[in-house]
C-alpha cells in the first residue's frame, strides 16, 4: 500500500511507440498500448501528466519524442514512465544507457511496465540484461533483414520500392508494371534517343500526364536523369552497389536504353547544327589528356575594314591531372583531315550492286542464316557467363577491389543483356537484321559525297556513326579507331589489291545479322576479317 501512495505522489508521462519496421510486427498498435497503460496506471494510481505517441523504430538514436521525454524528466517534469515494456524506451545502447543512469541518478524513480516496475535501488543487471537482449536482437534482425533482402535480390526479385512506371504488388511481394506509367517511361526514352528533347522536356511531358514530384512541383532534371540511367527498366537492377538480373517485365529494349544513355552522356540535346559556328565540338577527344575538344570562334579585322571569321578547335584543358600542351588547330584544317578519313571508309560504287543481291539471296535463306548466327551469340552468353563467374571467384579470393569488381560485372551484365536481346530479335524475325544491312550499305556508299560536300554536320554524323567516340586529335591531327563494320570495310577496301573482289565481298556464313559480309564471328566470339 505505501508503494501505491508513493506512486501516488509522483508524476508520470506515459510513452507508447510502434514503428512500420519488422521488429514491432507483434507489438499492440498504438491504441491497444494506449487503452492497456491507461488501465495499468488507473489500477496502479499512477499520476499520468501527458502522453508521448512515437512511430519510430528505436533502433537508432534520435528518436525525437523520446528525446524531448528525457529533457523534461531531467528538468523535473516528471519522476515516472509507464510504458508497455522496457523495449519501448530503447533497443539501443545509448538510448538504453541514458535511461540506465536517470534510473540510477534517481531522475527517474520508478519505470511502470504491464509486467513489472523498475525502481531505483533495484539490481541494475537484471534492466542491463533486458535492454541488451533488445539490443542484440535488433542487432540480429537487422543483419538476418539484409542477408533475406540480399538472397531476394539474386533471385532476381527487387527488395525495394518499385521505380516509376512500376508498382509493389503487396500480395506476391514482387515488383509489377503499372500500365498508365509504362506508357510514358516507354515515351521518354524513346523521344529522348532521339537527341531532339532535352531533360526539361521530359519533365514538362510528365507534368502535363499529371506525373508530379512532392508539393505538386514538376519533376526535377536530376530525377529525370537517373530514370533514364535507371537499368531496371530494360530488366536489370542495382542492389547494395551490385547489378542483378530481374525476374520483373522490361518497358524498353537494351537498345533503347543505349541510345537515350548516348545522348545523356553527351549532354542532353543537340545543338541543332546548322546555327553552331563551331559543328566539330563534342566530336573529338584529346589525345593527351583525353579531355573533349572545343571551338573558339576568332576575328581579325584588316585595315581596309574587312573583318575574317575563324575557328580554332583546341583540347578544353580541364584535366586535374594533366598539364596539356596539345596546339590548337584551324577549323579548315582539321574539315580537310576529318573528310579524308570519311573517304577512307567510304564503300566503293561498284560494291552497292553485288552486295545488295546478296542480301536479296540472303533474305530467301534468312532461317538457317539466323540460325547459325544465333548459336555463335549463344556460346558468346555462356562465354560472358563463364566471365561473371570467374570474376567473382577473384572478388571472393580477395584479388580485386570491390569497386573494380562492380565496375566489371556492371559491363559485363551489360554486354551479355544486349547479346541476349540480338539472339531474342533474330528467333522472332530472322530476317531482322537484312534492313539495318541495306540502310549501312547505303550510308556508307554515300560517305565519299558526303566529304566533298560543305555540309559540316552531316561530316559530324557520319563520323560518328564510323568512330563513335574514338576520335582524338593528337599534335594537329585527327586520328580514330572505327567500330566494326567500318573497320572491316576499310580493310577489305586495302585489300582490294591482293584478293579477288568476289572473295572480299562473299562472307564465309552468309552476311552476318546487324553487320555486313566484311566481319564475320566464329562461334569461339572471335571476330575474323
Amino acid at each position: 500500500m505505501s508503494s501505491v501512495l508513493y506512486n501516488a505522489t509522483m508524476q508520470y508521462f506515459l510513452y507508447a511507440r510502434k514503428s512500420t519496421d519488422v521488429e514491432d510486427k507483434q507489438i499492440l498498435s498504438i491504441d491497444a498500448q494506449l487503452a492497456e497503460l491507461h488501465a495499468l496506471a488507473k489500477r496502479e494510481q499512477l499520476n499520468v501528466v501527458e502522453v508521448f505517441v512515437e512511430k519510430k523504430s528505436a533502433k537508432m538514436p534520435g528518436r525525437p519524442m523520446f528525446g524531448e521525454m528525457m529533457a523534461r524528466i531531467q528538468k523535473g517534469e516528471a519522476q515516472g514512465i509507464v510504458c508497455w515494456k522496457i523495449d519501448r524506451l530503447a533497443r539501443n545502447p545509448v538510448d538504453g544507457g541514458q535511461i540506465q543512469w536517470l534510473l540510477q541518478n534517481g531522475n527517474i524513480a520508478h519505470i511502470q511496465t504491464h509486467d513489472r516496475s523498475y525502481y531505483p535501488a533495484d539490481n541494475v543487471l537484471m534492466m542491463s540484461v533486458e535492454l541488451g537482449m533488445a539490443t542484440e536482437y535488433i542487432r540480429q534482425l537487422s543483419a538476418n533483414t539484409s542477408r533475406g533482402l540480399k538472397h531476394k535480390a539474386r533471385m532476381g526479385i527487387y527488395p525495394g520500392v518499385a521505380p516509376f512506371g512500376y508498382q509493389n504488388d503487396p500480395s506476391t511481394k514482387t515488383v509489377v508494371v503499372h500500365r498508365k506509367n509504362a506508357k510514358l517511361v516507354k515515351k521518354i526514352f524513346e523521344l529522348y534517343a532521339t537527341g531532339t528533347v532535352n531533360l526539361e522536356n521530359l519533365s514538362e511531358i510528365l507534368k502535363k500526364a499529371g506525373v508530379l514530384s512532392r508539393g505538386n512541383i514538376r519533376i526535377n532534371i536530376s530525377r529525370m536523369s537517373f530514370i533514364l540511367q535507371n537499368p531496371f527498366y530494360y530488366g536489370h537492377f542495382r542492389y547494395t552497389g551490385e547489378i542483378h538480373e530481374g525476374k520483373h517485365e522490361p518497358l524498353i529494349t537494351k537498345d533503347l536504353w543505349d541510345k537515350a544513355n548516348a545522348v545523356l552522356r553527351g549532354r542532353g540535346r543537340r545543338t541543332a547544327a546548322k546555327a553552331d559556328p563551331r559543328p566539330f565540338c563534342g566530336l573529338l577527344r584529346c589525345a593527351t589528356c583525353d579531355m573533349s575538344i572545343t571551338g573558339e570562334n576568332r576575328l581579325k579585322r584588316q585595315v581596309s575594314g574587312k573583318v575574317h571569321h575563324y575557328v580554332y578547335y583546341h583540347c578544353s584543358k580541364k584535366s586535374k591531372t594533366v598539364a596539356c600542351d596539345e596546339p590548337c588547330i584551324r577549323g579548315e584544317m582539321l574539315d580537310r583531315q576529318l573528310s579524308a578519313l570519311l573517304t577512307d571508309y567510304a564503300m566503293p560504287k561498284e560494291w552497292v550492286a553485288p552486295l545488295s543481291d546478296m542480301l536479296d539471296r540472303e533474305a530467301q535463306t534468312a532461317t538457317q542464316t539466323a540460325s547459325q548466327v544465333v548459336f555463335g551469340l549463344r556460346e558468346q552468353v555462356a562465354e560472358l557467363s563463364r566471365n561473371l563467374s570467374r570474376l567473382t571467384d577473384v572478388y571472393v579470393a580477395q584479388d580485386i577491389e570491390r569497386d573494380d569488381y562492380l565496375s566489371r560485372r556492371r559491363s559485363l551484365m551489360s554486354e551479355k543483356k544486349s547479346v541476349e536481346e540480338k539472339i531474342d530479335r533474330l528467333l522472332r524475325t530472322p530476317s531482322a537484321w537484312i534492313e539495318p544491312t541495306r540502310e549501312w550499305i547505303k550510308d556508307a556508299s554515300r560517305l565519299d559525297e558526303i566529304a566533298k560536300s560543305e555540309d559540316l554536320p552531316s561530316k559530324k554524323i557520319s563520323l560518328q556513326k564510323i568512330f563513335g567516340s574514338n576520335l582524338t586529335l593528337h599534335a594537329r591531327e585527327a586520328r580514330g579507331n572505327a567500330h566494326s563494320p567500318y573497320a572491316a570495310l576499310r580493310a577489305a577496301k586495302n585489300s582490294l589489291g591482293e584478293i579477288p573482289l568476289g572473295l572480299i565481298l562473299e562472307p564465309r556464313v552468309g552476311i552476318e545479322p546487324t553487320t555486313c559480309a566484311f566481319a564475320y564471328t566464329s562461334p569461339s566470339g572471335i571476330r575474323e576479317g
